[in-house]
This record gives structure tokens, sequence and C-alpha cells, in this order.
């Protein structure tokens, strides 16, 4: 059962990670980049979500946080012809995930995300992906995902 959904406070997959939870009543938090960065400059709204400012205002070190926070990331983005994840924060997340034995599943449909929920006994969700600019609607997409299928 999901008791908390930690993010990193970017635009996009991640705010709808934080929005959701909102909706549901569910805990919020994470690591989010000094000054509360996202790609529009400073989010301090991502305050009222319990977010973490880290020392540091690279992506990267926010990313590793909280994948080795959660008890599993879910992550939803663009992907090539292969099946490869474009984004390279999405990339690392997905790579820190295995590097760290950590549950992740990539771009779920409804019945595969609730049984990896409980297959993986996840209580504290990392929701990643995407940020806006590159992938246009992936915040309402990803928010009405959530409240679908987290209830």
């Amino acid at each position: 059962m999901i008791i908390k959904i930690i993010s990193g406070g970017q635009t996009g997959a991640d705010r709808g990670g934080l929005e959701a939870a909102k909706i549901l009543g569910i805990q919020t938090g994470g690591f989010c980049p000094k000054g509360f960065l996202t790609e529009n400059g400073a989010d301090i709204s991502l305050k009222d979500f319990g977010l973490i400012e880290l020392e540091t205002s690279d992506y990267e070190s926010r990313a590793i946080k909280n994948v080795a926070t959660a008890d599993g990331t879910v992550i939803f983005g663009n992907t090539d012809i292969n099946g490869n994840l474009i984004s390279p924060g999405s990339k690392l997340t997905y790579n820190t995930s295995v590097e760290l034995n950590k549950p992740v599943i990539l771009n779920p449909d409804g019945e595969k995300f609730i049984s990896w929920l409980k297959s993986n006994k996840i209580s504290t969700l990392n929701v990643a992906g995407d940020r806006e600019s590159a992938n246009r609607g992936i915040c309402e997409k990803v928010k009405g995902f959530l409240i679908k299928y987290i209830k």
C-alpha cells in the first residue's frame, strides 16, 4: 500500500506524481536541487510538497537520492523505437535503480503497475520521467494514471 510518493520536483512526470498524491491524501516528499530548481527556475511550491533542498544544484544527485530512498520507482517517459529511454535523467534514474537493486518499472499499463506495486511491497514510491517541455501533457497524464490506479 502506498503511504508516500516522492519525486525530484521537476516539471512533468515528477510534478504529476506529487499532485496525484495530494489529491489522494498521500504523504509527499523527496529531494530536489538547491534553490528548488526546475526547468522553469526556482519552484518554491515544492516546499509545500515536503521536498528537501539538496546542497547541490545538479539534477543527478537528487535523482540518485530519490531512488535510494524509495521502495521502488515508476518512470513515465518517451522511448526510442527499441524501447530505450530518451531522457538522460530518466536513463540515470533507471540505471541507478538497477545498480541499487531497487524495483523499477517503465511506462506501465494499469494492470502491470498494480501487480508491480503489490509484488514488490512498495510503500514509498518514487515517480520520475520526462519534464513537461520534452513531453507536453505528461504532468496531467501521470497525475490521472496514479489517481486511477492508486486508490
